[in-house]
């Protein structure tokens, strides 16, 4: 019997070569990026990217057919190979959730092997190509024989392999273009990227209204020292809602009157319709220690009313945060040219137009709800429809494979 050991890099590869490359894989990535001097990959657009992708096609399927047999294929078709090419993969876009994208100003080492870009890095790429070789070559191995139980394996991993395929070769197509629109001002066409190019769009834009609901200011207690809110056993505010009372800490807060939109008048604050008003309340404030009473109003201000703030003792004092936006829309005519449509704009509810999506994307935060500037973002992704069909290949690979397995547990019974 023989129990001579297997030597590292001696085939067939396992979990330990498996990783090892993927650690030549980062440092080559990372070489590549130190020699670019930060520059992020530009990427490749049409026709290129369609090019590449059925290049890509095409040595995989040849290396299938030819060379299926040999050790590197063969190691690319299996399972450690695919689990070292998922970790690689998934610690990048760990990554890109820990480290701050966009912004080149960070730490020397980040901003040098391109941390700060990670989407457009040379190690994602890499990561990319090693991935979609493993599941391609994969899946092509597991076409033979094709029968009624590989069909759910091959359509989750050809769906996996066009979405991620699509998802990086698309990215050179994709536009993405932000519009500043102005109450009162006529007909725009034009949006910068995020190269504060400016580019023209096929269609223009023109904002009739802009309006927004608020969410009721929260109301906060904060430590002059530090300067910070303080957070009672997690809880750090409250809604100011005529009527409420309600204790924060050492404190009994009761909310004697709330205007939405006042004005200040010689210290109090009274109901105003002017541009600029700001929500005000009055507060009766009680030290549950000391049983002092503090009365008096407060405000978070606006760009035309004074904030006021309401001191408690020595070193605390209760504020009105801003209210939050509850909903906000924009009343928007865009005219393609050959028609014109009215449309209301609202977050997460884009309208498409000319192969664009419009999204509501911002507005003028200064302002709050007296915006007169709308901030619209608009998105051209042509690539969308193929990553599309992936997803439905992977929806409908998983409901084939529960399908299946139902089946066989029925002819069990």
């Amino acid at each position: 019997m023989n129990d001579r050991k297997r030597e590292t890099w001696e085939h067939p590869w396992g979990y330990k070569e498996s990783f090892m490359v993927v650690l030549e894989l980062l440092l080559l990535g990372l070489i590549f990026e130190v020699l670019a001097r930060g520059r992020a990959f530009s990427g490749i657009s049409w026709p290129e990217n369609l090019i590449t992708g059925l290049v890509l096609i095409i040595l995989i399927s040849l290396a299938h057919i030819f060379f299926r047999k040999h050790p590197i294929v063969k190691w690319l078709s299996s399972v450690p190979a695919a689990i070292s090419a998922i970790s690689l993969f998934t610690f990048l876009v760990l990554l890109l959730g820990f480290i701050p994208q966009g912004n080149p100003h960070l730490h020397p080492i980040i901003r040098i092997f391109g941390l700060y870009h990670i989407k457009n890095s040379w190690v994602f790429v890499i990561s990319s190509v090693y991935l979609l070789t493993c599941l391609g070559l994969v899946a092509l191995r597991r076409a033979q024989p094709l029968n009624r139980k590989n069909i759910g394996f091959l359509l989750n991993h050809a769906g996996m392999w066009i979405v991620l395929a699509a998802g990086g070769l698309g990215a050179g197509d994709v536009h993405k273009l932000q519009v500043e629109l102005h109450e009162q001002s006529g007909f725009i066409n034009t949006g910068r990227n995020q190269a504060m190019e400016v580019n023209e769009l096929p269609f223009s834009m023109k904002l009739i209204d802009f309006h927004i609901d608020e969410y009721l200011p929260k109301i906060g207690i904060v430590d002059l020292n530090s300067g910070a809110l303080i957070s009672y056993n997690g809880r750090t505010t409250i809604t100011a809602e005529a009527g409420d009372q309600v204790e924060l800490g050492d404190w009994t807060i009761s909310v004697t009157e709330f205007i939405p939109d006042a004005d200040s008048d010689s210290g109090n604050y009274v109901f105003s319709e002017m541009e600029g008003s700001a929500p005000a309340a009055f507060l009766e404030v009680k030290d549950l220690l000391s049983r002092n009473q503090v009365n008096g109003w407060l405000s978070c201000g606006s760009y035309a009313v004074p904030m006021k703030h309401l001191p408690l003792d020595e070193e605390h004092v209760m504020v009105m945060l801003r209210p939050e936006a509850e909903r906000y829309s924009s009343h928007i005519i865009v005219d393609s040219g050959a028609k014109s449509d009215t449309i209301i704009l609202e977050v997460n509810r884009p309208h498409k137009i000319n192969g664009f999506n419009i999204y509501q994307l911002s507005y003028d935060e200064r302002m709050g709800k007296w915006s007169k500037i709308s901030i619209v973002e608009a998105v051209k992704d042509p690539w969308l429809p193929v990553v599309y069909a992936g997803i439905f290949m992977l929806l409908a690979g998983a409901a084939y494979i529960f399908w299946i397995g139902n089946e066989q547990k029925r002819n069990v019974l």
